[in-house]
């Protein structure tokens, strides 16, 4: 009787033995599936038009897969088509547009992106939203210039000899190796690399119609994004439970997604070991591609982008630091814009951590924006960011500061009628092209 009574706990002990086993065998091969069905095809879709891939003429509204050396042309001056990186950024083209792809690479867990492409004739619009890091590249060439670019939204205009970045800043390589960085709200002159002035632009220089296009679609487009970023936060499966008991990096990842303290995120990353540090930093930076699109806009979501941002730089040795800590510094950007306190305490408390690397990062656009503000609200700002004398640059630009927004309400309130077939666009396709970019 003696006997039986102590083989049952020795026998629930390898029981629950083999099921641990099991359950992380199982989770192994679940994550190696999930990673081998994940789509990392890029997309065209002819939105309204004509136009041909590699000369053959394409449909309407039907996705084409796209490939190294594939050649776009977009025929009609009324014709739209728009081109669906594998990481969820989009790039446009406009009527009479010609583009060649060169590269077109993503590793299955989006820790690296490689996109190039040239544009030929014409022009593009395109929207950065992942996170472009030091193995990664978003790269646009045209007329022997190369475009850098990282989390930023810009368009070429090859007709009307100009690039126009509209958030955060390109980097330009020209073909004598000279490094130009155009910074966000400014304009620069394709053909002698001269700055545009905004006003002139505005006026006698822009396509209003392209841009309001682009506007529209863009932020549809950002919506569409947080509505799945909110429900990939909020989903779960049983292996959402069980991976975080058995895994440091799934555990930190649940916590990422979960925590509102970051201090219980930063005891799991002081618990990773050294030659564990690689493996967890590209789940990391994985699943950080899904948020890195969200601006200072949306706090609760901005707030979790800040957590993942200092588990990246506190994990990754420093090898994406500065990208990381630069686009901190266009957030700071759009808090100034919005007045919003909350979201720039959170955000100069990151900076504060990194202030050896500011210096290197030009922030003279964040003075414009400071001078627009309330004067109660701007002695607010001015009083928070008085721990960052010479290391934030808020020296007026050489190029005389411009409201660029009222200048543009100008513009459009002076411009007549917008043709019926562009009304119509705007309002009708807009909502389908987002069924199809959804992810």
């Amino acid at each position: 009787m003696s006997v039986s009574i102590m083989k049952k706990p020795k026998n629930k002990f390898i029981l629950a033995v083999i099921c641990i086993i099991v359950l992380i065998i199982f989770s192994q091969v679940y994550i190696a599936f999930s990673h081998s069905n994940t789509d990392t095809n890029s997309y065209l879709t002819l939105v309204e038009g004509k136009g041909t891939l590699n000369e053959d003429l394409i449909e309407l509204q039907q996705k084409y897969v796209l490939s190294s050396w594939d050649k776009i042309r977009i025929i009609w001056d009324s014709s739209l088509a728009v081109v669906e990186w594998w990481d969820g950024s989009l790039t446009r083209l406009g009527w009479n547009t010609k583009i060649s792809i060169d590269q077109n690479q993503i590793s299955r867990d989006y820790s690296t992106i490689n996109i190039s492409f040239q544009l030929i004739a014409w022009k593009t619009w395109s929207n950065v939203v992942s996170f472009i890091g030091k193995d990664s590249s978003f790269i646009q060439n045209f007329e022997w210039v190369e475009a850098w670019v990282r989390g930023t939204v810009f368009d070429v205009d090859l007709d009307k000899d100009y690039i126009r970045v509209s958030d955060h800043q390109v980097e330009l390589t020209l073909e004598s190796w000279e490094e130009i960085v155009v910074s966000e709200g400014s304009v620069l002159n394709t053909s002698n690399f001269s700055l545009i002035e905004i006003e002139e632009f505005l006026r006698n220089i822009q396509d209003s119609t392209w841009t309001q296009l682009n506007e529209k679609f863009d932020s549809e487009y950002i919506s569409a994004l947080k509505q799945g970023l909110k429900k990939s936060l909020q989903d779960s499966n049983p292996l959402s439970y069980v991976l975080p008991l058995v895994s440091k990096k799934h555990k930190l990842l649940q916590a990422l997604k979960g925590s509102d303290n970051y201090s219980e995120i930063q005891a799991i990353v002081d618990t990773i070991e050294t030659w564990e540090r690689e493996e967890v930093y590209t789940a990391v930076v994985s699943e950080y591609q899904n948020i890195n699109f969200v601006s200072a806009r949306d706090y609760e979501f901005y707030k979790r982008k800040v957590f993942y941002k200092k588990v990246m730089i506190a994990l990754g040795e420093e090898q994406d630091t500065e990208a990381l800590v630069r686009t901190s510094v266009y957030d700071l950007q759009d808090m100034l814009q919005l007045g919003d306190m909350q979201a720039a305490k959170e955000t100069l408390s990151f900076l504060g951590e990194h202030k050896n690397i500011l210096p290197s990062i030009d922030s003279s656009f964040l003075w414009s924006e400071l001078e627009k503000l309330p004067t109660k609200l701007k002695e607010e700002f001015q009083t928070s960011l008085s721990g960052f004398e010479g290391l934030l640059d808020f020296q007026l630009p050489k190029v005389p500061s411009i409201d660029v927004w009222t200048l543009e309400d100008k513009a459009r309130d002076g411009l007549r009628s917008i043709d019926e077939w562009v009304q119509d666009f705007i309002g009708n396709k807009a909502g389908n092209l987002l069924d199809q970019f959804s992810r």
